[in-house]
């Protein structure tokens, strides 16, 4: 909050509650350049309406208003680019879309991937590494809605994904960020991405982590003990062997995936 007072603009990637402050404090927009998520294309119902109720709460208060999505700008020496509509997790989801940005200054290029939710999928994925970039902010699969909302083919799919970021591009760090942190189980779940990262010599960790913390979510399982989960254990590859050949077997992947599983 403070850094975004601070600043001179402000990136909406999209209008899910958690990616935008509206009523609380209005005077975070004020006299700011404000890059958003377009709010008429490449949008779903719900986020089309919270995009106009947020325009009309600041009405009035940022200098300029610009939509990001495909865009590239520049300020001072920073450079400033965003992707093209993407999907919030899965293809086709009720979720609707978001955007990815990328700063790059001084030698420097950093990608935040918004709620791609950990790139299940593999355009976002191509996206990445052809930005090439050399830290990495990205939101982590929602871990802690498998067996429910997501699938753990996806877990799979997102794995390998990252596995593959990790080999093709040129990046030093991955932070984890968001929907990953929810769950104290993630250290176990991203074992193999984890186990790449380390083979590789690149860091692979949260925000808390970067600044020498421990993730609330795991200090809280260390007071307070198991919640909803009380037992699991490492998403190893066998695992991801297992849950993709099922969801290859009921057509709901396609078979290229086992076979970036043997790759990467």
């Amino acid at each position: 909050m403070d850094s975004a007072k601070d600043s001179d603009a402000i990136v909406v990637t999209h209008y899910h509650y958690d990616h935008h402050i509206c009523e609380r404090d209005r005077s975070l927009y004020g006299n700011k350049l404000l890059l958003l998520k377009d709010p008429e294309r490449f949008i779903n119902k719900s986020q089309r309406v919270r995009a106009a109720n947020f325009l009309e709460t600041i009405q009035g208060l940022p200098k300029r208003i610009r939509v990001a999505d495909g865009r590239r700008i520049k300020i001072g020496g920073t450079k400033i680019s965003f992707s093209k509509p993407l999907w919030h997790g899965v293809e086709g989801t009720s979720l609707g879309y978001v955007i990815m940005v990328k700063i790059e200054e001084g030698g420097e290029k950093l990608l935040y991937s918004s709620d791609v939710n950990g790139l299940t999928l593999r355009k976002s994925t191509d996206l990445i590494v052809a930005e090439n970039p050399s830290h990495l902010i990205l939101d982590g699969p929602p871990t802690y809605l498998l067996g429910y909302i997501m699938a753990y083919y996806n877990l799979a799919r997102s794995v390998i994904n990252v596995r593959r970021l990790l080999e093709e591009t040129s990046v030093e760090t991955i932070v984890f960020d968001h929907h990953i942190a929810r769950d104290y189980r993630f250290p176990d779940l991203l074992y193999e991405a984890y186990r790449k990262a380390g083979e590789l010599n690149k860091t692979l960790c949260t925000a808390a982590e970067l600044q020498g913390k421990k993730p609330v979510v795991l200090e809280g399982y260390r007071k307070n003990g198991p919640t909803r989960w009380r037992s699991w254990k490492k998403f190893e590859k066998k695992d991801a062997a297992d849950v993709l050949r099922n969801a290859v077997r009921n057509r709901l992947v396609g078979g290229e995936w086992l076979k970036m599983l043997e790759r990467y």
